[in-house]
């Protein structure tokens, strides 16, 4: 006999449990968690349980802190114990780049009150007397934070779940799915279960499991030791000590009862199993693996230097275990991209992230929004450059840089180039220094040939690189390298009707025109920003951010309704696209091109396709930097000759390459969003964009919440007091000493020669004695009501 339910949830591990858990405090009770062993018995239960204050985003302080409420909590309910040990921590800094990451930490700390100090040595020396200062150059010490028992708290959130009704089967493995209908058909070993949504949280078997539903799954299984020693006398009759993580090993120090407990990352190396195709072994369960003390050894030396008390007692117990990572470190909950079939695995702090995962993953189930910006974590974030090569080889790389430290600008550097278009090669000859955009590579800046970009939260030695191309652009003219773009042909006799309904803004109503959209969620969230040309009645030309390509594609195709005549052309893989502008554009178009590039032919947000040098172009009025100029685009294998083109005639005009850097200053000078702006957590009406709201007398997705809905938040256009360090976004915005808010994007503006920003703050926050803490000082902000370049937007909109 066939049961049917209305969630199926693989995988018994914490990820698991914990979504199952929060499904039901959501009033969706009908679920069946598979487990085909024991609950914990993957990769939970051997896991060292840390759970921390002192990171770095947000995000990431907002998940950690919500899993431990929702732990505590549980206990109390319960009444089962979850191991809970608060003993706090330090994370340490031995350099100046960390001292600057340390910094930046308290301003999470800040934003989401979290008990945390900058320290100096002789603080990290009375937290623990154990352990060596004398390079130490401050800490971030924390108070709330500490480790959990991983099985004693997964047994309490299941008991929690099935007070609720819930079901938990152990021992009942899933070994197979396909769709029947509208639900999920699912082979067990103890009969057929149809479900209507199903939770991928198999944790190592994520990728094997995955391919039941025709997901390519990007996590990997690497191995992690940690080791405990023997006991340790100075331990006796004292507090247990804090947890001690730094990275010159690359981990983390703590007790365990009587011992120590050392855990390490290998910079060098990352072991690791059960990759693609082979997979996991369905019959493993509490699996360990030898110690590779080879790999090791140097860090483990590093770590008894630090902590000489461990350095003469025995290795009692060995723990090297598989731990899934993905290839950019953050973890995979949300929709999958198949029908009903979302995720929650991808973990690599299982019990940190664990409720905090739960929580993010029901509210979007049920609900259809989450309360925190969920973009880092949805699944559907990687593009069709992740290989199996790619998953494997990136995910090693993000694996051995767990431990370096996070300065702004830092990227990952195995595979690269991934995707080079044709320009690449003559980008780099000409000094492009390059940034990966999606797996695409496009130039942040140029300087030398062959130089390598310095990183750090002030201004590093390219700023005068970008310097120099802002004013090259605003005097002259600019090219910059788009062709990491999403560009979609949508045709047939329903196509306006369909961008219509999906989209807040009236699309453009005659032909040729452009316009600027906003597609929304059900719920009046942000789903995504596209600009809109009306090419013809039944034909029509979107671009957007090359990161949104896939999810871009899906949503617009999964919303054409049966019977209509809708035709999507995906042509983000075959084309490129260079955006031309500055006050000598059309002076340099136009030797190229016999078409009439007049503000009377050719007005400003208007597109025609033209030929340039022979080319045939789509040809649309619009520039982020607010100037004179165009996007052009065309086939890939075409874009070398545009450029040729554009550099012969734009010569004499003062034609230079503009990197994203100057760009983004640009950008922020014209007080210009871009997608830190337009988050999955608000929606238009928080972010000032109300003209771009059109809802009298029609209907599009999301219409009635987003009118229902008292705006939360307000967007303010910021002047930050120092000329010497950019907003980079995540900073707490302080009146008065308290947070109201946080930053979500800036840049230096070049030709203003002012620091920018975007703050998002409370509603009725006032506009004066605002600050935006960076580095752990409160530094002052104006902010402005309009633009601080060309507010009434005339350059773009010139006739000569």
């Amino acid at each position: 006999m066939t049961r049917t339910t209305q969630v199926a949830i693989i995988g018994g591990g914490i990820m698991g449990v914990a979504a199952q858990l929060q499904l039901a405090e959501n009033g969706w009770t009908d679920t069946i968690l598979f487990e085909k062993a024991e609950l914990t018995s993957g990769s939970t239960w051997h896991a060292a349980g840390q759970i921390a204050h002192a990171v770095g985003s947000r995000v990431s302080g907002w998940i950690n802190k919500t899993s431990l409420e929702l732990y505590k909590r549980i206990e109390t309910e319960t009444g089962q114990s979850i191991g809970w040990h608060e003993v706090g921590g330090f994370r340490i800094a031995t350099t100046d780049d960390e001292v600057d990451w340390m910094k930046s930490i308290m301003g999470v700390g800040r934003l989401l009150d979290l008990p945390m100090e900058l320290v100096g040595p002789e603080e990290v020396a009375k937290g623990n007397p154990f352990y060596k200062v004398d390079n130490v150059k401050a800490a971030v010490q924390t108070f709330e934070d500490g480790h959990i028992d991983p099985s004693s708290v997964t047994m309490a959130l299941a008991a929690a779940s099935r007070a609720r009704g819930a079901k938990i089967e152990r021992h009942n493995q899933v070994t197979g799915a396909s769709r029947k209908g509208d639900m999920w058909l699912l082979q067990t070993e103890k009969g057929e279960v149809l479900a209507e949504h199903v939770v991928i949280a198999a944790g190592s078997y994520a990728n094997q499991v995955g391919e039941w539903f025709g997901l390519k799954i990007p996590s990997v299984s690497c191995l992690h030791h940690y080791l405990v020693t023997d006991t340790v006398p100075e331990f006796e009759g004292r507090p247990e000590l804090p947890v001690m993580r730094d990275n010159a090993y690359g981990g983390y120090i703590r007790q365990e009862q009587r011992s120590g407990l050392i855990g390490i990352y290998e910079g060098h190396i990352c072991p690791t199993v059960w990759t693609m195709p082979e997979g996991a072994p369905w019959k493993a369960e509490n699996e360990l693996f030898e110690a590779d003390y080879d790999s090791i050894g140097d860090f483990l030396m590093t770590a008894f230097d630090k902590m000489p008390i461990l350095a003469d007692l025995g290795i009692k117990r060995v723990v090297r275990g598989a731990i899934t990572h993905t290839p950019d470190g953050g973890m995979l909950v949300g929709p999958s991209g198949a029908p009903n079939v979302w995720l929650s695995c991808g973990s690599s702090i299982g019990l940190a992230w664990g409720g905090g995962a739960g929580k993010v993953l029901a509210d979007w189930m049920v609900h259809g929004e989450t309360e925190i910006n969920t973009r880092s974590m949805d699944p559907r974030r990687y593009g069709d450059f992740t290989t199996d090569n790619y998953i494997v080889e990136r995910t090693k790389d993000e694996f051995m840089r767990r431990h370096d430290t996070p300065c702004p600008g830092k990227q990952f550097e195995s595979l690269r180039p991934l995707k080079r278009h044709v320009l690449y090669d003559l980008l780099v000859a000409k000094g492009a220094v390059m940034g990966e955009v999606a797996g695409w590579e496009r130039p942040r800046y140029f300087g030398e040939v062959g130089e390598v970009e310095q990183i750090g939260w002030g201004h590093q030695n390219w700023h005068k690189n970008a310097a120099r191309e802002a004013k090259a652009t605003r005097d002259g003219a600019g090219v910059i390298d788009l062709c990491a773009f999403a560009q979609f042909e949508i045709i047939g006799l329903d196509a306006g009707k369909l961008l219509d309904r999906l989209s807040a803004n009236r699309i453009p109503a005659r032909d040729g025109r452009i316009s600027l959209n906003h597609l929304l969620t059900p719920k009046g969230r942000f789903e995504t920003e596209i600009t809109i040309w009306r090419i013809g009645e039944d034909r029509y030309f979107t671009g957007s951010a090359i990161a949104r390509a896939n999810p871009d594609f899906d949503w617009i195709k999964s919303h054409i309704r049966e019977g209509e005549d809708v035709q999507m052309i995906n042509h983000s893989r075959d084309w490129g696209m260079l955006a031309m502008s500055g006050p000598n554009s059309r002076k340099i178009l136009s030797q190229l091109t016999n078409a009439d590039l007049s503000n009377a032919a050719f007005p400003w947000l208007s597109g025609q396709e033209i030929n340039v040098a022979g080319i045939p172009v789509y040809a649309l009025r619009v520039s982020f930097v607010g100037e004179l100029g165009w996007e052009l685009h065309a086939p890939l294998d075409r874009i070398a000759d545009l450029y040729d083109a554009l550099f012969s005639a734009g010569d004499k005009h003062g034609l230079t390459d503009l990197g994203s850097y100057a760009f983004n200053g640009m950008r922020m000078e014209k007080a210009y969003r871009a997608s830190a702006e337009l988050t999955t957590d608000v929606g238009p009406l928080d972010v000032g964009l109300d003209r771009f709201v059109v809802a009298e007398g029609r209907e599009f997705t999301g219409r009635d919440a987003l009118l229902n809905r008292t705006p939360g938040w307000q967007l303010y256009y910021a002047e930050l007091h120092d000329g010497e360090i950019d907003i980079h976004g995540g900073e707490p915005v302080l009146l008065n000493g308290a947070p109201v808010g946080l930053t979500t994007s800036g840049g230096y503006g070049y030709s203003t020669g002012k620091s920018l920003g975007w703050l998002f703050v409370r509603k009725g926050t006032p506009r004066d004695g605002l600050a935006v803490q960076i580095l752990n000082r409160e530094i002052p902000v104006t902010v402005h009501e309009d633009a601080l370049f060309d507010p009434q937007n005339l350059r773009p909109r010139q006739d000569v």
